[in-house]
């Protein structure tokens, strides 16, 4: 049974008003000179977006306002990832993720950036979820299929340090409504040269 035309209206209007407040929230981060005035918009803008897109009929709305977020669908727009940068000080950047599905009622799942307390020399072969992400800004995904089922190759950017950034290229899989992210889909260097 389809919605009312009113309705529909109604929710998009609603959805509106909220990407406007949710632009504020974005532009503190970018641009006030206090650190806790950014990690405080960045809090409100996580936890307003994240009911956002828990509301029926939300995967829909395109958000395509919110300049200072990266959203990025995989080509079949199962799911979309939403990611920004916090800027803390000359050697440390946070990054906020959420990845909405794409289901009758969203499920959203919160990634929260544990790069600081990641050992760069582990990096290359640590699965990790949702709760232990290592943050990145992403630009793009690829999506492709593996014997374990579909995989997507998310490719991102690391603030890193103000002299030292980096590009990162990591491996989602969406299982059971959590997210994984690394696999073993890279040949070792050794292995390629032969």
């Amino acid at each position: 049974m389809a919605q009312p035309v009113d309705t529909v209206e109604k929710s998009a209007l609603d959805l509106s008003e909220i990407e406007q407040k949710l632009m504020q929230h974005g532009k503190t981060i970018l641009t006030d000179s206090l650190v806790e005035n950014r990690k405080k918009a960045s809090l409100d803008l996580a936890t307003e977006l994240t009911a956002t897109l828990k509301q029926k009929g939300s995967f829909s709305y395109p958000f395509d306002s919110l300049q200072t977020i990266s959203i990025q669908y995989p080509a079949d727009s199962s799911f979309r990832i939403f990611t920004w940068q916090l800027y803390v000080d000359i050697n440390e950047y946070q990054y906020i993720g959420l990845i909405q599905i794409n289901e009758t009622d969203p499920k959203v799942i919160r990634l929260k950036d544990k790069s600081l307390e990641m050992e760069d020399a582990m990096l290359d072969f640590e699965i990790m979820t949702a709760d232990n992400w290592y943050g990145a800004l992403y630009y793009n995904i690829m999506s492709f299929d593996s014997p374990e089922g579909k995989r997507h190759l998310l490719f991102g950017f690391d603030g890193f340090q103000f002299f030292n950034k980096r590009k990162i290229i990591d491996v989602l899989t969406l299982e059971n409504g959590n997210a994984i992210f690394g696999a073993a889909v890279f040949a070792p260097l050794d292995e390629r040269r032969t």
